[in-house]
């Protein structure tokens, strides 16, 4: 069972951070419950090149004061308990403000929800049920960190570049290994994300807004929208799914939709509606949050789940949207 987190662990200055300005290889923790889940993550850091300098488990987790040095902290929270889970989870966040090293959590769909309440998010790889190649991915792009900059000194476009360049040829060469380990045994089937879409009530609605329509301009119908959705998951049929991977426009009209109806939407109820894996669509929430068009909202009766919402900014831009199609007399929805 997981102690309580919440220690006086003096200043963060005195933390033994390697995060800043790393060299590589990158050094690695690992937290796992069992040796299988130690032993998926040190395979993925053998083939991203990352070097595992200790590992913990749920019940033996360090103080951020007796952590080595490291650079990525990497999360195996499957088969926590809710109550672990989120010990786990806040150790995490705090080895992160203490040391600044990059925060990995791996964790099962049915801990999609907690997972995505309890973390910040920005900055953090959420990863669901991932894969081995999904977890070399992370694990390399969290090696990825620009070197530390110096007072008076500046990194030209061209150092930038190829530091860059660099990083990438790096990030090839391991996804090369992955794909020789993978063809010398038979590739493994991943099962489907299968959770329960989950609406619940909810007023769905903010104060304020953004740029205004006149109000002759009726509002979209919900289920204009829902069978726009349906429309675009009947292409699959037709086409490789792959073609359409990119998830924004299925989690805007589902939004959108839910708005209308005045329902709250869950994270995992959002990764449905993606339609694609849920680390893909976590990573999608993740831009779309940045770039101002979804909000989460925190259950208040409940810390372990939250919802996610449009903005003032996105409803806008999607109602004006669909007058403006209805002006020049197409259907969108």
């Amino acid at each position: 069972m997981l102690g309580s987190s919440s220690h006086a662990f003096g200043s963060p200055a005195d933390a033994p951070s390697r995060a800043q300005g790393f060299h590589h290889p990158a050094a690695l923790f690992i937290v796992a419950h069992d040796a299988s889940g130690a032993q998926a993550a040190a395979d993925a850091a053998a083939l991203a090149g990352a070097h595992v300098i200790g590992r913990g488990g749920f019940g033996d987790l360090p103080r951020p004061s007796d952590l080595p040095g490291h650079d990525i902290l990497l999360i195996e929270a499957a088969p926590a308990s809710p109550t672990e889970l989120e010990a786990l989870l806040q150790w995490g966040e705090e080895i992160r403000a203490w040391v600044g090293s990059r925060l990995i959590v791996c964790f099962t769909p049915a801990q999609l929800d907690q997972a995505v309440a309890q973390t910040s998010v920005a900055g953090v790889q959420m990863l669901c049920a991932p894969d081995v190649s999904e977890r070399v991915s992370a694990l390399a792009i969290a090696g990825c960190r620009p070197t530390i900059q110096y007072a008076g000194a500046t990194e030209t476009d061209g150092e930038r570049i190829r530091r860059l360049s660099e990083e990438v040829a790096r990030i090839a060469e391991a996804l090369t290994r992955l794909t020789f380990a993978s063809a010398k045994g038979q590739a493994q089937e991943r099962d489907g994300y299968s959770a329960e879409p989950e609406l619940l009530d909810g007023s769905g609605s903010d104060t304020g807004g953004t740029a205004k329509l006149s109000e002759e301009e009726p509002l979209p119908q919900p289920g204009a929208i829902r069978a726009e959705i349906r429309a675009r998951r009947l292409r699959e049929q037709f086409f490789d799914a792959q073609l359409f991977a990119d998830p924004a426009w299925d989690m805007l009209l589902d939004l959108m939709a839910a708005r209308l109806e005045r329902v709250s939407v869950s994270v995992s109820s959002l990764c449905i509606a993606a339609a694609v894996p849920p680390t893909t669509a976590l990573r999608w929430i993740t831009t779309m949050i940045e770039a101002g068009l979804f909000e989460r909202e925190d259950d208040p009766l409940d810390r372990r789940r939250a919802y996610i919402a449009l903005t003032n900014k996105a409803f806008e831009g999607m109602r004006n949207y669909a007058a403006a199609a209805r002006r020049l007399g197409l259907r969108v929805f």
